[in-house]
């Protein structure tokens, strides 16, 4: 399913971009979505840092106390793998709006077919490189999108469920670690293991695994169940040849 979200001040603009957005999946009956508005780009950011961010982000570039590029490049100071559109009854803001990426600049008022255009280049450089985000509760309503290759393993350690990345720490305050488990899995199939009670691991991050014990790329060791050395051995050879063959 595609999140999208717009931002514009005027509310009958705000309207008629929803609209077109309505017509553009009405005509896509293979794709889901679904649509956050917001007159108000504190309310936009706000709800930014709250969501984890969105597949797709229309913005009006002119907007009393903060433009849209101003926006955009607070997404992409959080490195979230968003395509944004533009809309604008003028071209000044243009090479504002493609210095941060945009994939379109919209002129208003615009058509379907424009918008449409719009959509489609949207949608197509979001599906070529489809983003792989796991999203953690961290405490205080915040929730932080992590990459999933950035993670090398989680462990729960009394009844909380802390995961190590490449750069942090983060403890997770909703999913149990099944849940962790589950929600890995469907975004890259096979990729993460439970080498033992209470772990969850990497595969792609693990550096040596003997008998007894994983050592991840970062030095840190986690023991493996007896009699399981074949099979997760046989489990770490298989990822890594499917990485090698997918460079």
């Amino acid at each position: 399913m595609f999140t999208i979200a717009i931002c514009d001040d005027h509310e009958v603009q705000l309207k008629l971009i929803g609209e077109a957005v309505d017509r553009y999946f009405a005509a896509s009956s293979h794709l889901t979505y679904e649509v956050s508005a917001f007159s108000d780009p504190s309310a936009f950011l706000e709800s930014l840092e709250a969501s984890g961010g969105w597949d797709i982000v229309i913005l009006d570039v002119c907007m009393p106390g903060m433009l849209g590029t101003s926006l955009a490049r607070g997404i992409r100071q959080r490195h979230d793998r968003t395509e944004i559109i533009f809309l604008s009854v003028s071209r000044e803001y243009a090479v504002d709006a493609f210095s941060v990426n945009a994939v379109h600049y919209l002129m208003k008022p615009f058509s379907q077919d424009d918008f449409n255009e719009a959509m489609n280049r949207a949608v197509s450089a979001f599906l070529a490189i489809k983003p792989r985000k796991l999203l953690l509760q961290i405490g205080n309503g915040t929730v932080k999108a992590v990459d999933i290759e950035d993670i090398l393993y989680i462990e729960s350690v009394a009844y909380r469920r802390v995961v190590h990345t490449a750069d942090a720490i983060y403890e997770e305050a909703r999913m149990t670690l099944a849940k962790l488990e589950e929600k890995l899995e469907e975004l890259s199939p096979g990729q993460f293991i439970q080498p033992y009670r209470g772990y969850i691991v990497n595969l792609s991050a693990i550096k040596t695994i003997s008998t007894d014990r994983i050592v991840m790329q970062n030095g840190d060791s986690i023991i493996i169940k007896r009699g399981d050395f074949r099979r997760l051995r046989e489990q770490f050879f298989q990822w890594s040849f499917k990485a090698k063959d997918s460079v």
